[in-house]
């Protein structure tokens, strides 16, 4: 007998069985189309390693436990603070021209706008770090971070200060860190330090190679989030860094420059159950939300509605809530996001409000640190510009602030990025504001951006070499991968 022949044979056949069943399983998921098809073509055209890559992060799997557990606590901590906010009548109404994206947020996520919030925007971590430390010190019940990366040394440091001074006079600290983003810190002796002072510190979504058999290891918790009493609250983009950041230093892509918002008022306590949410997950205990829900004296303020999104829960709240902004602009849409990779639809009804006579500018870093989808985004370049879309290159470091601004009337800052990642697979935290005030200071910051950055022109986007385009088609192709 030929065993060569027998061999190859065998492989070959087992190779086809392989695409047969993933394919099947591929299309029985109804995904979006294009999605489908880029898994489709990976596990035809790359044998066995599309295969392997497919299983390792072509679904959204947590691992079965734990999605029940999340939706078991999803509910429960929901329907608690629900009761307790309806009593005290701090649900709040949206403008009339946005209530149709507050009932879809309310609709997916069980959280309702709140109204009487004073919102402070931070567009430097400087700022950021000082006002968070002078917070936590002023502390008297809790403090709650969750991050996705802790720099190790710097700025950060005086935030470990706080929560230490925090915990020894008897605060319950807590904090919440991404285990593959912040993994510096865990190995790190700042960790241990923090925990002998007594503060509670945990990994979120640990990784490790046993658990890849069971669920997608690329899933991260990407929420940035900072709770002090269930009275103050921030998120936005900036994780646990200062102004010297780096994501490595080999890469010449300049500091991160990011935007957060502090919101003091009672949608403080809407972020304040994500995070409780996220650490019931994690740490295995039971917690009594009530308890982190103070009675809070409700004035005059903004509206404000926090949007999470991630799987095992609302996986596309926050896309959705995107699209509403989009379609329901009139005069003038500005967005800044570092990852810029939009699915079909969202890149339809940027080009349709374009077309319809808004002013839709879309800022993002000239250079990023992955090359790949900076590629896969400039693909979408040029059909944007034709349809009236204005691009904006940001030189000065990597813009990584994530804002929209809809006609100075609605504003929103958070930590999803304009990509599938953030949109379908991450755990992001979003804050919709409804106040002409808030939208108008958040767009000032929007406009710094644009004035120091490199408008697109599509005469000059036109003329680019060939072998760079066709680069960026390429790396379009993965783009609902991305």
């Amino acid at each position: 007998m030929d065993w060569p022949l027998v061999a190859t044979v065998s492989l070959l056949i087992g190779d086809w069985m392989i695409r047969a069943v993933l394919s099947v399983r591929v299309i029985m998921r109804r995904r979006e189309v294009a999605a489908s098809l880029a898994w489709l073509a990976l596990i035809f055209f790359v044998p066995f390693l599309g295969g392997v890559v497919y299983l390792l992060v072509g679904e959204s799997r947590l691992g079965s436990s734990r999605v029940k557990r999340y939706e078991h606590v999803t509910r429960a901590i929901g329907e608690q603070g629900a009761a307790l906010w309806q009593q005290r009548r701090a649900w709040g109404g949206a403008a009339p021209r946005f209530e149709q994206i507050s009932r879809l947020g309310t609709a997916q996520t069980n959280l309702p706008p709140f109204r009487g919030n004073q919102i402070d925007l931070f567009g430097r971590s400087e700022q950021l770090l000082e006002a968070l430390c002078d917070d936590i010190d002023r502390a008297e019940h809790h403090c709650h971070l969750l991050t996705y990366i802790w720099q190790v040394g710097g700025g950060p440091d005086r935030v470990i200060g706080a929560l230490e001074r925090a915990a020894g006079r008897g605060v319950e600290c807590r904090v919440l860190a991404d285990s593959y983003g912040a993994k510096a810190l865990f190995k790190n002796e700042r960790s241990r330090r923090m925990r002998r002072a007594g503060i509670e510190v945990i990994e979120a979504l640990p990784a490790s190679p046993l658990r890849m058999l069971f669920r997608r290891m690329d899933l991260r918790n990407h929420r940035k989030l900072a709770i002090i009493d269930g009275r103050i609250a921030y998120t936005g983009s900036q994780n646990m860094t200062d102004d010297g950041f780096r994501v490595s230093r080999r890469k010449q892509v300049g500091p991160w420059i990011d935007a957060t918002a502090r919101v003091e008022g009672p949608a403080a306590q809407a972020l304040g159950v994500v995070f409780l949410r996220d650490w019931q997950m994690d740490s295995g205990s039971d917690v009594d939300v009530s308890e982190y829900l103070p009675e809070l004296e409700i004035g005059e303020g903004a509206e404000v509605q926090a949007l999470p999104s991630g799987p095992g829960g609302a996986p596309t709240a926050i896309r959705r809530a995107v699209l509403e902004m989009i379609h329901a602009s009139h005069e003038e849409l500005i967005l800044t996001t570092p990852y810029f990779v939009p699915d079909e639809a969202i890149k339809s009804a940027l080009e349709s409000a374009a077309m319809r006579g808004v002013e839709v500018s879309v800022v993002t870093p000239a250079k990023l640190d992955a090359p790949i989808v900076q590629l896969a985004s400039q693909s979408h370049f040029l059909d944007l510009l034709e349809a009236g879309v204005r691009i904006y290159r940001h030189a000065p470091g990597l813009l990584h602030a994530k804002t929209i601004t809809v006609d100075r009337e609605f504003g929103v800052i958070g930590s999803a990025n304009f990509d599938t990642r953030s949109f379908r697979l991450n755990f992001e935290a979003t804050l919709l504001i409804y106040d002409t005030d808030v939208a108008s200071r958040l767009r000032m910051l929007q406009r710094e951006y644009m004035g120091s950055s490199t408008e697109v022109e599509a005469s000059t986007w036109r003329r680019r070499n060939v072998a760079l385009r066709f680069a960026e088609n390429v790396a379009r192709l993965g783009g609902p991968l991305l």
